[in-house]
């Protein structure tokens, strides 16, 4: 089990849901009421938090933390329910590759990356480069999605 420190939960955990919640306002194609993004992202950092202080093994909290974002989205941000699981799954599939993509990069570079082992912020700097890699993989369907829609306003004129 894994538990979180509050240098995870301030520089690894807060800034994660908040990149994760933009990206579900981008997938969905909704507009972000700031006063709601501050709100969803507190109260899913809390959740997170707590889910991972649960007695479960290390990737068990992943699915926990999936369906707390599902209903933060659903009750905070009203995104409607099936939109809401689509743009949940994309996301965590998103930092999922963004993860591995990180861990592939420590990994050639001969960096240990046995979390159990590592000082808490020297795990949250390894941590960095996968959310500037989340952030890319947005900013990149945000372009590809304004792409569309500006073809298919072409293609209707």
């Amino acid at each position: 089990m894994f538990k979180l420190t509050c240098i995870d939960f301030f520089f690894r955990t807060i800034p994660e849901t908040f990149i994760l919640i933009y990206g579900i306002h981008t997938i969905s194609q909704k507009s972000i009421n700031i006063h709601k993004y501050i709100l969803s992202g507190l109260i899913l950092s809390i959740l997170i938090f707590f889910i991972r202080e649960l007695p479960i093994y290390f990737g068990v909290h992943t699915e926990f933390s999936m369906v707390a974002t599902m209903f933060t989205m659903l009750f905070v941000d009203i995104i409607p329910l099936i939109l809401n699981i689509q743009s949940t799954f994309l996301i965590y599939l998103m930092l999922s590759l963004s993860e591995f993509v990180n861990m592939l990069i420590l990994n050639k570079a001969q960096v240990n990356t046995d979390i159990s082992i590592l000082e808490p912020l020297i795990r949250c700097l390894y941590g960095i480069p996968s959310l500037i890699i989340l952030i890319l993989l947005i900013i990149s369907i945000k372009f590809l999605l304004k792409k569309r829609r500006l073809i298919i306003r072409e293609l209707l004129n």
